[in-house]
């Protein structure tokens, strides 16, 4: 029920963004699932985990932002953050620091915002234009965004893909990506009214000429 309320939720916000960026919207809605546990960890509807950084619109950020906990890993015992946890840094068995801080991510109006900025992010940046000309199928472009070294996770193209499947099935079963019929039906009435109208002054204005 979680996952399938999340597509119900956003399709419609990841569908706008698709047409105004081109990012597939079957690949935001699964990485926006994965960044937020299907919309259970999104404060400002930030669907994506993005960060201030740079300051940077990239069509759907105004510039909001909050102050949230979290994780990070690095290298370097140095890294500065708003605030950072007593009893950190802590080196890992792998060599790496860990962090527990409290860091600026973005903040949104609407959960459409989100998925427009975290797009736009993907069609402007010069390392994804290889998945950007693969934009018409979904799969391969979450392959080329791996490629491109959007997560550093070995699995990551396989996990993605792997809830992009559960997310194409419940489109399918609930009919989301169905047109409504009713944006066809009614103007094709309105312009068969018209045409009969049309029709129907011709007639009589030739009775009337005999």
């Amino acid at each position: 029920m979680v996952k399938e309320s999340f597509v119900q939720k956003y399709y419609k916000h990841a569908k706008k963004a698709e047409r105004k960026t081109g990012v597939p919207a079957l690949f935001a809605l699964a990485q926006s699932a994965l960044e937020s546990g299907w919309g259970k960890h999104s404060p400002g509807n930030m669907l994506f985990g993005m960060k201030q950084g740079s300051g940077r619109d990239y069509g759907g950020w105004d510039g909001d932002k909050q102050l949230i906990t979290t994780t990070e890993y690095s290298k370097k015992s140095s890294l500065t953050f708003p605030f950072i946890f007593s009893g950190y840094p802590k080196r890992t068995s792998s060599g790496k620091w860990k962090y527990k801080v409290k860091a600026y991510f973005r903040a949104y109006p609407t959960p459409f915002h989100s998925f427009v900025d975290w797009s736009g992010l993907l069609s402007k940046a010069s390392r994804y234009k290889q998945a950007m000309r693969n934009k018409d199928d979904p799969y391969l472009f979450a392959d080329e965004v791996a490629k491109a070294g959007y997560a550093t996770a070995p699995s990551y193209a396989s996990k993605v893909k792997g809830v992009m499947d559960d997310i194409a099935q419940i489109i399918k079963t609930k009919g989301l990506n169905k047109k409504n019929p009713w944006k066809v039906i009614i103007p094709v009435t309105i312009l068969a009214l018209g045409t009969g109208l049309i029709i129907y002054g011709i007639v009589n204005h030739k009775k009337k000429n005999k």
